[in-house]
Formats: structure tokens, C-alpha cells, sequence
């Protein structure tokens, strides 16, 4: 598969920093029974080659459209378990249910680890949809933030202007975490107040990739202003997927 032969050779020629506190991901699942990672859709490219190569076996979510089928074989050909969601356009991309079936299967599976891009399928770039957090509360795992970045790099023409590292690069993974979901997530102003938390985090950990590799941060990468509404609050991350309410809440 040509995806996995360019990544090869992007991360044979390339300095890796970070692998060895990344794996504290899976360790983190194996504390708590699971867990639940967030990232930047900027970055999704990389994920299914990225997470392997530092020993981070994840299942995750892609649409229902074409490119979520090529997104999907790309996952499994890494060794992803795949749920396929929706969208949050387009009746033919749209599947109900995917979240409840997320929150199922962790629930009655050993160490699942979630990776879960919180700004797709399409944005806006840099604002964190809710569904990530649900699936967290519900099952009563924790939450890490997750980057991989590069100091060289090509954009595409995307909404997100998603990244593709080149050879002979600089790969940097960090995380932080893990966060705990707060008793007051079962409300809506509960559960914005923890997003408006955990998407300030992501951010400062997006700009710190971008300042300690020398590359200028996009001006979209900026802090939720109070004045800006709790949009999209329900869709969860990952390639995109209408959530159903669960619980009290929506997600």
C-alpha cells in the first residue's frame, strides 16, 4: 500500500522525540481499563502509521462517504478496529448510532483505546466537538490529548489544511493528561466548561509543537473566546459522526 511505503520511509529518515512518554498512552488504558485520546484533525494523516510505530494499537471512528472508506482501509491495513459514523453533511455520510455502539463496545471490552480527531469531519479547525468526552463519561475512562507533529511538512488543499510530513524530518510526539470527567459533565454547562477546558489544552499543546519545532502557529489557532457560542455540540470527533443524545446530555 503506497500509505504505508511513504510512511516507512518517512520515519526511517526522520528524528523521532517523544516515543517513549507516547507509550504512556497505552499505559494509561491498561491503568484504567481504557481510555480516550483526542487530536487535531491536522493530523490525522500520520495517526494509522504513527500510533503502530510507537506500540499505540487504537480503534476510532471514520465516516461513511468515499474518502471514509479509503480512510478506513488505511486504518485496518495498520490494525484498527473501525467504527463507522456519519457526518455533518450529508444524508448519504450519515449513520445514527455510532456513538452509542463506541460506548458499547468499550464497555464490554478490555482496554480500549479511543483515538478520536475532535475537530472533524469538517470543522471548524481548532474547536473540539463533545462526542469524545461522552463516550469518556459514560464508561468512566480517562481523557489524554495527543500530538504527533513535524518540523516539515506540505499542506493540502482541505478545510483543515491537513499535513503531510516529508523525509528527513524532525517527528515529535507529546501528550497530557490523563483528565478525569467531572461529576457537574452530566449537564450541558457542565459539559461545555470541561470541553472549554480540554480544547484550550489541545491548543497549547498544537503551539507548542509548532513553536519548539520553528514553524509559525496558523492564526486560526487561537483560544474559544467567552463571547463565541457552544457550537456543534452535537457531533462527536473522528471522521465525523452525528451523535444520539445519551443520558441527560447531548453530545
Amino acid at each position: 500500500m503506497l500509505y504505508v511505503w511513504y510512511m516507512r520511509l518517512v520515519w526511517r529518515t526522520s528524528r523521532i522525540e517523544g516515543a517513549r512518554e507516547f507509550g504512556e498512552l497505552m499505559r494509561i488504558g491498561e491503568r484504567y481499563d481504557g481510555a480516550v485520546a483526542l487530536l487535531w484533525h491536522e493530523e490525522v494523516l500520520t495517526v494509522a502509521f504513527g500510533y503502530p510505530y510507537v506500540g499505540v494499537r487504537g480503534q476510532t471512528l471514520a465516516s461513511m462517504g468515499e474518502s471514509g472508506e479509503v480512510i478506513t482501509r488505511m486504518l485496518q491495513k495498520c490494525g484498527y478496529v473501525v467504527f463507522r459514523g456519519g457526518s455533518t453533511t450529508g444524508t448519504s455520510r450519515r449513520r445514527e448510532g455510532a456513538l452509542r455502539e463506541m460506548i458499547d463496545h468499550m464497555r464490554s471490552t478490555r482496554r480500549v483505546v479511543y483515538g478520536l480527531t475532535v475537530d472533524g469531519s469538517k470543522g471548524p479547525p481548532y474547536r473540539m466537538k463533545t462526542g469524545g468526552i461522552v463516550i469518556a463519561r459514560e464508561c468512566g475512562k480517562p481523557i489524554v490529548l495527543a500530538r504527533t507533529w513535524y518540523k516539515r511538512y506540505v499542506r493540502l488543499p482541505t478545510w483543515d489544511r491537513m499535513a503531510v510530513p516529508l523525509p528527513c524530518n524532525v517527528i515529535r510526539y507529546s501528550l497530557r493528561g490523563p483528565y478525569h470527567v467531572p461529576a457537574d459533565a452530566t449537564s450541558s454547562d457542565g459539559l461545555a466548561r470541561f470541553r472549554d477546558l480540554l480544547e484550550a489544552d489541545l491548543i497549547d499543546l498544537a503551539a507548542e509543537s509548532y513553536d519548539e519545532l520553528g514553524r509559525a502557529r496558523p492564526t486560526n489557532l487561537v483560544k474559544r473566546s467567552a463571547a463565541e457560542p457552544y457550537a456543534d455540540d452535537a457531533m462527536v470527533g473522528g471522521d465525523g459522526a452525528v451523535a444520539p443524545a445519551v443520558g441527560v446530555t447531548r453530545c
